[in-house]
């Protein structure tokens, strides 16, 4: 019985146990060591919107522990376009995110379980007539190995100021210049900024009918499955699992106990009732001396008979 109980408690606290494995914050063994091994920061104003589109492309170190929960600060103004993941094959697929302002900051908490991830926003620019200026700031949440700022320079505009230097540029297939440079390793805590400035004379967008279009959905993605509506029933049924080994549990420790108690009442009771039924019953023959046994009429030895209740 015993036996069966320590099994059946074992059995409880190891299903316990992986329900804490699967369930609890997964992230969470990630989360003190995480840097970028890349950051790419993507700049393009008054491209599909009169507004500046902000992209980073952010690659996690290589022995960065999956899944992993990043928060990741930007602009409290900006409007989020979106945040996904990239997959094996390349595509971009959306994940889930809880945005919540603090001060001038939006930070972004998310879980991500590949090491590419992208996020996409919209941050306002300031207009004055012809002339242009924004401000790109990098809050610095996490180190960064190597971390590099693309400039695209809108249609129609000129005299493009930055600081810092964007010395490289190159001319991209849609025919737009493009601004770049690499300012090496960033220590966590470590903030970047790059002013820019250039002027315009026209609202033109440098892509009208070309909007950026958000990542999919890895709920809805062609042949992609999801654990996570799944999610409900796995628990539902770790739930009533736990709750039969539980209540199998007490029914036999019950059982068990009223067994025992039993058992130790008869074994001490017993020896005595025995001992006042011989001292009680103890009869011997007048005659030769013999003791009869309970419910003799004659002796065994010498036959006569046996004087009960008279000495």
């Amino acid at each position: 019985m015993r036996k069966w109980l320590s099994l059946l408690v074992l059995a409880a606290y190891l299903a316990t146990t992986l329900l804490a494995a699967l369930f609890l914050p997964v992230g969470a063994q990630a989360q003190g060591g995480v840097k970028f091994s890349t950051a790419k920061i993507d700049i393009w104003p008054e491209f599909d919107r009169p507004a500046v589109l902000v992209i980073e492309h952010l690659t996690l170190a290589p022995d960065t522990v999956l899944p992993a929960d990043l928060t990741v600060r930007i602009p409290a103004q900006a409007t989020v376009n979106a945040v996904a993941s990239a997959e094996a094959s390349g595509a971009l697929l959306n994940i889930n995110y809880d945005r919540q302002i603090q001060g001038e900051w939006a930070t972004l908490s998310l879980s991500t379980t590949s090491l590419d991830i992208q996020i996409e926003y919209y941050d306002a620019l300031i207009k004055q007539g012809a002339a242009r200026h924004y401000v790109y700031l990098w809050a610095g949440d996490y180190a960064v190995d190597s971390f590099a700022v693309q400039f695209q320079m809108p249609i129609e505009a000129s005299d493009l100021q930055t600081s810092p230097a964007l010395p490289n540029s190159i001319i991209g297939a849609e025919g737009l210049t493009y601004y770049t440079s690499v300012f090496g390793s960033l220590a966590a805590g470590e903030t970047y900024m790059l002013t820019v400035d250039y002027q315009k004379a026209t609202d033109s967008l440098s892509a009208p009918g070309l909007s950026v279009q958000p990542a999919e959905n890895p709920a809805t993605a062609p042949g992609r499955v999801t654990w996570t509506k799944y999610v409900p029933w796995v628990l539902g049924i770790l739930g009533a699992v736990l709750f039969l080994f539980g209540l199998v549990a007490g029914v036999l420790y019950w059982q068990g106990r009223r067994r025992d108690s039993g058992g130790v009442s008869r074994q001490r009771h017993a020896p005595g009732r025995e001992k006042t039924g011989e001292q009680s019953e103890a009869v011997y023959c007048h005659q030769c001396g013999r003791r009869a046994q309970l419910g003799d009429v004659f002796c065994r030895a010498c036959g006569i008979r046996i004087r009960r209740g008279e000495q």
